[in-house]
């Protein structure tokens, strides 16, 4: 497939504006989102890409924003093939895409007043009546959740904490694997404490955010700002991802003592990981201490019954027309997490839509082969390369071969890391197979995806993914 997503945290309101690269990219995401309105679903498209926001094109690169890292992640996994094919329709030409982020985006996609940014959480007024945070997803509820055996017990206990807000378990600690509904599970008690009481201070980010937040306030003087932001005017502090807080030592610090001025006051704290405490690298004992005050409840992966069930649901949600011996089979041989269950049903509706082709069993195993990989066999070097190439987008010639581009390279040293992980070949074995790389190629790529597996989690994310889908 030709062209590329990327993706960057961008989180700036002022920069430099060029109104033709504006324009140029705001006629081309027109004219291209008119014809995937009327291809996709109407829940598919309103959901992944009425949000997106086009920001310039310049050259073959089309740079889109989105509020939610979360949508940009399903976009690059489900829908980049029928994206690239529609953009390069319509230029005639491959079109490169990268997404930034932009968290303080408001819902209707306007950038914060220049009078002062809008912080995660703030919580807006319209008449005088509080308005839902815009980083609250109203469509995150206990409703739209598929409760099974694998969650059960995460489910109580979020409602409880929903329905009483710091007297229920406070802190309530959640953890569980990526994919599994965690962040929809966050999503679920800030939407029902908000139609519970509409003037509840919620605040919602991620650990990445909350780091953020405090380099802006300290790089601009305003710490009494943020400390009160998070301390006095919240009820409810939702914190996602909180492992990502390790051996940052100063963020640490200011969740410490907020921790302690929210728990001391009766408000509400609420965390997701995807370790136990004791497991976090870099955690501060008196934090792991803290969070035995309260609750910590985990959540498994679903068992197939449940993931059927979601499968429904989900299809369901979409108006897709989703036979019962395709649900069993995606259901039986997609086992890693949700969000690749529900990724792979969009995926596999979105190319029926596109052929017009019904979705059948032997159609599913034809779209989705580099998802079901065999069960009970390890998969050889040519199916890690493969798998891996599809999820980045590389060929596997290109992973192969000697060309040093950065994705490419990228690419190559995470299969390699995935050989020597999954296969346990010998470094000069894994070489060969690598196009006669030299033994010491590989060694050098293990070592470089174990180091940026620790600084960049969108990568580790990818890297757990392919291993949990290549191990089955």
């Amino acid at each position: 497939m030709s062209g590329s997503l990327s993706t960057a945290v961008d989180n700036s309101v002022d920069g430099p504006f060029d109104a033709t690269a504006e324009q140029a990219a705001l006629d081309l995401w027109t004219r291209a989102i008119e014809r995937l309105r009327g291809r996709l679903s109407r829940h598919t498209f309103q959901t992944y890409f009425e949000p997106v926001r086009p920001l310039s094109l310049i050259g073959d690169e089309l740079t889109l924003a989105h509020s939610s890292k979360f949508m940009i992640d399903w976009v690059r996994d489900n829908l980049l093939d029928v994206l690239l094919q529609d953009l390069e329709a319509q230029r005639g030409s491959p079109c490169a895409v990268r997404f930034v982020v932009r968290e303080r985006l408001s819902e209707t996609g306007e950038e914060p007043d220049p009078g002062g940014p809008t912080i995660p959480g703030d919580v807006q007024r319209v008449a005088g009546v509080p308005v839902r945070p815009p980083n609250i997803n109203a469509k995150y509820t206990f409703d739209s959740f598929v409760v099974g055996p694998s969650n059960q017990f995460a489910v109580a206990a979020c409602t409880a904490v929903a329905n009483a807000p710091g007297r229920a378990y406070n802190p309530l600690f959640l953890y569980g694997g990526v994919g599994l509904g965690k962040t929809h599970l966050v999503h679920a008690v800030g939407n029902h404490a908000l139609k519970a009481n509409p003037a509840c201070h919620v605040v919602y980010l991620s650990s990445e955010a909350f780091t953020n937040d405090l380099i802006h306030a300290l790089e601009q003087h305003k710490m009494p700002e943020f400390r009160a932001r998070y301390r006095e005017k919240c009820d409810i502090l939702l914190l996602d991802d909180i492992q990502f807080l390790g051996n940052k030592k100063q963020t640490m610090e200011e969740f410490f003592h907020t921790f302690n001025a929210l728990h001391e006051a009766g408000k509400q704290i609420f965390v997701t990981s995807d370790k136990l405490p004791n497991e976090i690298e870099g955690f501060e004992e008196r934090l792991r201490s803290r969070f035995q005050w309260g609750l910590i409840a985990d959540i498994q992966p679903p068992e197939v019954e449940t993931r059927v069930a979601i499968l429904k649901k989900k299809a369901a949600t979409d108006n897709i027309h989703l036979p019962d011996d395709v649900a069993l089979f995606l259901g039986t041989h997609i086992r890693s997490n949700v969000r690749e269950l529900e990724g792979s049903l969009i995926r596999l509706a979105a190319y029926a839509s596109l052929t017009r082709a019904a979705i059948t069993v032997e159609l599913a195993k034809d779209v989705l082969k580099t998802v079901l990989v065999v069960r009970g066999d390890k998969p050889d070097v040519e199916q890690i390369i493969r798998v891996v190439g599809e999820a980045m987008q590389v060929r596997p010639n290109d992973i192969k071969g000697d060309r040093r581009q950065q994705g490419i390279a990228r690419a190559r040293q995470t299969a390699m890391y995935l050989t020597r992980k999954i296969t346990h070949l010998s470094y000069p074995a894994i070489g060969e197979r690598f196009g006669g790389k030299d033994h010491s190629t590989v060694i050098n790529a293990e070592q470089r995806i174990t180091q940026l597996m620790d600084e960049d989690t969108e990568l580790r994310a990818t890297v757990e993914s392919l291993l949990r889908r290549l191990n089955g």
